[in-house]
């Protein structure tokens, strides 16, 4: 045993063994720092998004309700974060840097209008929903081009894939600094 002692006892062991320690911990501080300075907005910004910002939904009551009570269920979202946009009030829309917009309660000028009073910072998620497209009724390809022109925008049709979205749009659109 006292040979194998006196072979690792060795001044190039040691000088290797401290060369590779002092890398090991440099890596794990790195990793640390790239933690932070990586995930950490993240998670600040989701969280922010999640208690702070208020979500629009722009249709009518009924759905209003319905998707509402959707994004409730799913525990990520407070109600009294989630506000109604009626027909009636549509340059509200300016008011908000989260947009939803059911597609079907509103005709082409209106559409135009919730687009035009977008914030450029503000995101916004078209929902058309999946078994209206089964009906054989779809967007035309002009209010798809004007909607995809818009910064922050997109279109979705799975409930789920809903849900994803808004949250995806709370991390990646910007905060106004007040």
């Amino acid at each position: 045993m006292e040979i194998i002692y006196q072979f690792f006892n060795h001044p190039f062991f040691i000088m290797i063994g401290g060369i590779f320690t002092l890398i090991v911990i440099i890596s794990f501080l790195l990793v640390f720092i790239f933690w932070i300075l990586g995930i950490t907005p993240l998670l600040w910004r989701l969280g922010l998004g999640r208690w702070i910002r208020k979500i629009a939904i722009v249709s009518n009551n009924e759905i209003y309700n319905n998707l509402k009570a959707d994004m409730i269920n799913s525990g990520v979202f407070r109600g009294c974060n989630i506000v109604l946009i009626s027909k009636d009030h549509l340059a509200k829309v300016k008011d908000h840097n989260l947009i939803l917009v059911y597609y079907q309660s509103f005709n082409r000028t209106q559409i135009k209008e919730i687009l035009s009073s977008k914030k450029s910072k503000a995101g916004m998620i078209f929902y058309y929903p999946e078994h209206i497209l089964r009906t054989g009724k779809k967007i035309p390809d002009d209010m798809i081009r004007l909607i995809g022109s818009k910064e922050n925008t997109t279109i979705v049709n799975f409930r789920g894939r809903l849900l994803n979205d808004i949250i995806t749009t709370l991390i990646t659109t910007s905060y106004e600094k007040k």
